[in-house]
This record gives C-alpha cells, sequence and structure tokens, in this order.
C-alpha cells in the first residue's frame, strides 16, 4: 500500500453539501471532522474510483439517517489508507443526538468498499476524528473466469498499454487451453483450475514479433505473471491473478454483441 493521500483533505478538490438545516445561520464557521479511509483486504485500487464520506444523523431509531455533510473525491492513483477531511456546520450538531460517518468507495456506479459497522462521531463521548475501515462488498453476479474475453489493465503494478493497429493485451481460458495476446504477440498454451480460486497457466508459446521496447517490456511482465500465478480472485467484472498474496496482474471482462 502506498503513503497516504494526503490530497483527499484539501477542500478545494471536494465537493460537499450540508443540509438545510445547517444553515440556520449562513455565517456560521465550518467545523472538520478527519482521519483515514482503508481496508484490511491485500487489493489495489484502480484508478478511477470515488471516495465518498457521510455524516449522518441516527438519533431517531425508526426513521431514515439524517445526511449533515458529504464529501465526494477522485482517488486517482492512491491506495488506502486514504486522508479525509470531512466539512460540517457546529450549529447544526445537537449535543442530546447520535451522529455516525458512512465511507465508500465506488467506480461507475458500482459498489466496491463501504463501512459495515457505525463510526461515532461528535457527541456522547466521540469526537471530530475517525478511522474508518471499510469492507468489500461482494457482487451478486460475477463474471467467469472461463470462456470469458479478460482485457488487461494493469501488470507488475503499471497500466496496460495499446499498440497502434494492434489488438488489446488479454487473456481467454476455455476448456483448459489458454489464448490471448501480449499486446503485441500472440500467446498460446494450456491452463489448469485445479479447484476454486486456484489458477495455473502455461507453458506458454508465442509469436515473433517485434514491437517497441514499451510493449515488448509489457509481454515480458505479462508473461512473467502468468508463470507466477498460483490463484486467482474475481470481483464483479475484475479478474486479479495472484502469486499468494502478491497481486501480478488485473483484468476486466468484455463482452460482444
Amino acid at each position: 500500500m502506498s503513503h497516504r493521500n494526503i490530497a483527499l483533505g484539501l477542500l478545494s478538490s471536494a465537493l460537499f453539501l450540508v443540509s438545510a438545516q445547517a444553515h440556520s445561520a449562513p455565517a456560521a464557521p465550518l467545523d472538520r471532522i478527519s482521519g483515514d479511509v482503508t481496508y484490511r483486504e491485500r487489493i489495489a485500487l484502480p484508478e478511477d474510483v470515488t471516495l465518498t464520506v457521510e455524516l449522518l444523523d441516527v438519533s431517531k431509531q425508526d426513521a431514515k439517517a439524517e445526511r449533515l455533510a458529504q464529501l465526494s473525491l477522485p482517488v486517482g492513483n492512491q491506495q488506502v489508507p486514504l486522508a479525509y477531511e470531512l466539512p460540517f456546520y457546529p450549529v447544526a450538531i445537537q449535543p442530546s443526538h447520535s451522529y455516525t460517518l458512512r465511507a465508500t468507495l465506488s467506480r461507475g456506479g458500482e459498489l466496491l468498499f463501504t463501512t459495515a459497522q457505525q463510526v461515532a462521531v461528535l457527541t456522547q463521548g466521540a469526537g471530530t476524528h475517525a478511522q474508518l475501515v471499510l469492507q468489500q462488498v461482494q457482487s451478486k453476479s460475477s463474471a467467469d473466469l472461463e470462456n470469458t474475453f479478460w482485457k488487461l489493465i494493469e501488470v507488475d503494478g503499471r497500466p496496460a498499454q495499446v499498440n497502434p493497429g494492434e489488438r488489446e493485451a488479454h487473456l481467454l481460458l476455455l476448456d483448459g487451453r489458454a489464448s490471448g495476446s501480449s499486446g503485441c504477440n500472440k500467446l498460446m498454451g494450456s491452463y489448469t483450475h485445479a479447484a476454486p480460486s486456484t489458477l495455473h497457466i502455461g507453458p506458454l508459446a508465442s509469436t515473433r514479433m517485434a514491437c517497441s521496447p514499451a510493449m515488448m517490456a509489457q509481454e515480458t511482465a505479462l508473461v512473467t505473471a502468468f508463470e507466477r500465478a498460483t490463484r486467482y480472485r474475481i470481483a464483479g467484472e475484475m479478474l486479479v491473478l495472484l502469486d499468494g498474496d502478491t497481486v501480478l496482474a488485473r483484468f476486466e471482462a468484455r463482452y460482444f454483441k
């Protein structure tokens, strides 16, 4: 995991809302709740993820929680822990009420991680600093490992590259036969999937076309990832190849009509 994203605390890049109740004093000063957002799974975040943190009034047992403030920020290329600062109006806070934070990490409308437990803030002994530990959301429907076109999106920690005029790097597994492309050369060989979550790819053969140094480097990294892979994880439309807990490459399912 990388160092925390201090930039996430910059209000200049934040989009936040404060409820109508908080506007009873238009010139009232803002205060801030701060902390870090993290999760226990050893999974890298894609670049197009959004972090959302909400301040909720949960005082009414049989009513929907009232949202007092919200912060939404693009994560960019940062990884957890992610620092946040959530602005709110202290004049809207009532000492007798209960307040919690809710945080999510989402991508293109798909919820990836969310807080599983309430985290109290502001009143009843709680303060303005909170560490938020998120849980991965299991997709209701995930792509199949086999007979799915898996487009490479990252290998060895680097975004996949596409050579102009060439097919994108990908992997296709079907009936024990592995095929695909490094983005330069075609790849073909075998694979074994003897038990759930286990996967061994290779040996592989390839065509011998010469490409740019960058594409050749990607090919070397991808073939190495295939050779090292011992297991995999699928979450929704995302396939992750792993060597133990080490992420080797990430792919995204593509469907053709």
